[in-house]
């Protein structure tokens, strides 16, 4: 757990650098991101998809789960909701309601690293019994 929250560090200078410290499979998830915005942008729909698919892959990673509570399931679960719509959004060429699928996506990155970063304290008590 620790590594994710590192990873989002409260106060980072949004300006800067990215910090040294995010985790490969952070790293990974941004890459993806912005690589589902390009492809919006540019009326991509293969890359939009492929990009869509391999961040649902992600969320079923080991390194995803890093604290099991019923709030941090659930929003993966929605996580992974966001990223099935982008993807079959683009399959059938829909720019706009894979354009809302991002959006979607966006909001559960935002809300859960939030989640993380307000219960910082009481995830590191969890990790550690």
């Amino acid at each position: 757990m620790v590594c994710v929250l590192a990873a989002d560090p409260p106060g980072q200078d949004s300006t800067a650098s990215p910090p040294s410290n995010l985790t490969p499979l952070m790293r990974m998830k941004l890459d993806r991101s912005k690589a589902i915005l390009e492809g919006l942008t540019l009326e991509e729909f293969e890359k939009i998809a492929s990009n869509a698919r391999a961040l649902r892959l992600l969320s079923t990673e080991s390194g995803w789960n890093v604290i099991q509570t019923k709030e941090y399931a659930s929003q993966s679960r929605d996580f992974q909701r966001a990223a099935d719509l982008v993807a079959e959004a683009a399959a059938e060429k829909d720019i706009h309601r894979a354009t809302m699928g991002y959006v979607a996506l966006t909001v559960r990155c935002v809300e859960c690293h939030s989640y993380m970063r307000k219960h910082r304290i009481e995830l590191m008590k969890l990790e550690v019994k």
